[in-house]
Order: structure tokens, then C-alpha cells, then sequence
């Protein structure tokens, strides 16, 4: 598209899961990479910022050094109180626009009376809706992993991150196979850099759950040029989130083909699915309840293709990307 790309080592993600030396780095580096960053901001001579992630600190401090009106882009459901309340604080005073992708990520900045604060929007996530629709083949996938074309397929789709939820999908495939023996679910995405070992843990549950061949890993083999081959490979999409997530977009992509799916009743997806009628939402960290929910649906293909099919109107009538890009555009011209 003809846009500079830089690339600054000197920026961290912000995370606690490196350990106190990680975070004293950070806080040690952060004055450096803030100053290069507005040095960079300035020969560019850039005139809007726009910071992805609550969890990037740099873009509000390097707009404030500059000068410059700042966008930042909330994306988290943030659960630690003093971490929600540093966000909080920051994204209140120090952006021209705060821009939320759902209600649940709008509640990180509240105020004591339940009111958001006026430079506030909510621009929710959206997808390509002619790469993501029913009409896609996943045949070669089926193939590639060795699952008849008849077999009900349920899948996982993202990172094997703790807060994902993988084991209890797991446990659930668990006690749905009994009465499902052809069934067959795979988790499709990889370990998270630093984390192997619970992706390797994983694994071993489902070899101690008896899965055996029924359910398989794909790890990193399919990236998002795949994705839509993949949902339209699956017959239910479940995304049994621990932590609640600030939208789920891989439930947007799979209601967009048509597939029903199952959710964790918290986050953003208690706003883009609706329970009953695009899907199931049941209670986190539960496998008995995403188990009813599996056998539901499996019980009942027409209620199923039914979900789906609403779940693709849902996603033509709020999440079409063209519309989500126009109100970016408009956002970005109002600033």
C-alpha cells in the first residue's frame, strides 16, 4: 500500500508473565523508547497517533511528547483491579478518542456512577464477509487431517493460551464421545512463545481423557489465509474462554460462515452472539454445560443449521468490514 513500516525492538509488550526482571527491563527501557518514538513521530511528520492494545503504553506518552492527537484502540478486558484502574486513568486523560471494541471492554473505563467517559466509541471488530461466508470449501482440511466428510467436526480455533479455556473443551469432548463415537474435535492453533508447556499439557489430557484419535492438535499448521477453510471445515466453533475475552473475532468468523457455536457466557461475546438463536452460551470453566451445549446441537443439525444461518445474517447486518472501516475513517477525520 505504499506505508512506511518501522520497526522498534526498543517497544515491549507490557506483561507480567516474564517475571520481575522482565518488568524492571521494561520500566528501565520505557523513557528511551518513548523519547525515539517521538523523535520518529516528528521526522515523519505524522499527524494523527493510533495505539493498538491497552496494553501498549508508548503511543499516549510519545503523542503527548509530540504533541499530537492520539487515538487508542481498547481491545482487553482488563481483571486486575490495579492494572484496570492504571488503564483507566491513563486512557481518560491522555487520548483525543478512546475507542472501544464492545460494552465489556467499555467497562474497564466507567466511573463510579456507571458513566463512560465522552470521548468514548465503540467501533466493534468486523470481517471480510466475502472471504468469510457458507459457500467455502474445507474439504482439503478434512482431508489433511484424516476426518470423513461425514463426521461431525468441533473445533477450537486460537492461541493455547491458560485464559482459552482449551481443557475444559477438552473435557467436555470427553463426555460428549460416549454417545457421539464418531464425533471428532480438533484444536486448531498453537503454543503461545514461553507457554509450551502447557500447550505439551494439553496434550497429555486428552491422551488421559482417552481422546486418543478423536481428537487431534494442528498447532501453527493453519495461518489466517486458512481460516476460512477451517471454519468451513467445522460443523460447531467453541471458544470456552476462562478469562473473558474483550470480543472473540474467531466467533464473528464462524458465524459469518454459518457454523453455530458455543461461548463462554462473559465478554465480548455475550454482545456478538446471541444465546439461542446464533449459538450457546454457557457458564466458564464448566465441561458439563459446553458438553449439554455440544449435544444439543448435535442432536438437533437442523436447529443447528439454523443458528448458522442466523449467525450469518447477524454478521451481514452489524459486522460487515466495510461499514466498521467507514466509521475509522469517520472517527479519524472528526479528530
Amino acid at each position: 500500500l505504499g506505508c512506511e513500516v518501522a520497526f522498534m525492538p526498543e517497544m515491549l509488550p507490557l506483561t507480567s508473565r516474564r517475571g520481575p526482571r522482565y518488568l524492571a527491563r521494561y520500566f528501565f527501557n520505557y523513557p528511551g523508547a518513548v523519547w525515539r518514538l517521538a523523535r520518529l513521530i516528528r521526522r515523519l511528520e505524522v499527524d494523527l497517533i493510533h495505539t493498538n492494545s491497552l496494553h501498549n503504553l508508548y503511543g499516549f506518552a510519545a503523542a503527548l511528547l509530540s504533541g499530537r492527537p492520539h487515538i487508542w484502540h481498547a481491545r482487553e478486558v482488563v481483571t486486575q483491579p490495579a492494572l484496570r484502574a492504571l488503564h483507566a486513568f491513563l486512557a481518560r486523560r491522555f487520548c483525543t478518542r478512546l475507542i472501544v471494541t464492545s460494552e465489556a471492554v467499555a467497562s474497564n473505563f466507567l466511573d463510579r456512577k456507571g458513566a463512560a467517559p465522552s470521548h468514548l466509541r465503540k467501533i466493534s471488530d468486523s470481517i471480510d464477509l466475502e472471504r468469510f461466508h457458507p459457500g467455502n470449501d474445507g474439504g482439503r482440511l478434512r482431508a489433511e487431517l484424516g476426518i470423513s466428510p461425514d463426521a461431525p467436526l468441533i473445533g477450537f480455533v486460537g492461541r493455547l493460551d491458560q485464559g482459552k479455556g482449551v481443557d475444559t473443551f477438552l473435557r467436555a469432548a470427553a463426555l460428549c464421545l460416549p454417545a457421539f463415537p464418531d464425533a471428532r474435535f480438533a484444536v486448531v492453533g498453537g503454543a503461545v512463545p514461553g507457554h509450551e508447556a502447557h500447550a505439551a499439557g494439553l496434550r497429555s489430557l486428552a491422551g488421559a481423557l482417552g481422546l486418543g484419535g478423536s481428537a487431534q492438535f494442528t498447532g501453527w499448521r493453519y495461518g489466517p489465509d486458512d481460516m476460512p477453510a477451517v471454519h468451513a471445515a467445522l460443523d460447531i466453533l467453541v471458544l470456552p474462554s476462562r478469562r473473558p475475552e474483550g470480543f472473540g473475532l474467531v466467533l464473528l468468523e464462524a458465524m459469518a460462515s454459518a457454523k453455530p457455536v458455543v461461548a463462554a457466557r462473559h465478554g465480548g461475546p455475550s454482545e456478538v452472539c446471541l444465546d439461542g438463536e446464533t449459538g450457546l452460551l454457557i457458564a466458564h470453566e464448566d465441561p458439563a454445560a459446553l458438553a449439554e451445549a455440544l449435544t444439543t446441537l448435535l442432536e438437533d443439525a437442523s436447529r443447528a443449521r439454523a443458528m448458522g444461518q442466523a449467525g450469518r445474517r447477524r454478521a451481514e447486518r452489524f459486522y460487515d468490514r466495510a461499514s466498521g472501516q467507514k466509521a475509522l475513517e469517520a472517527l479519524y477525520a472528526a479528530v
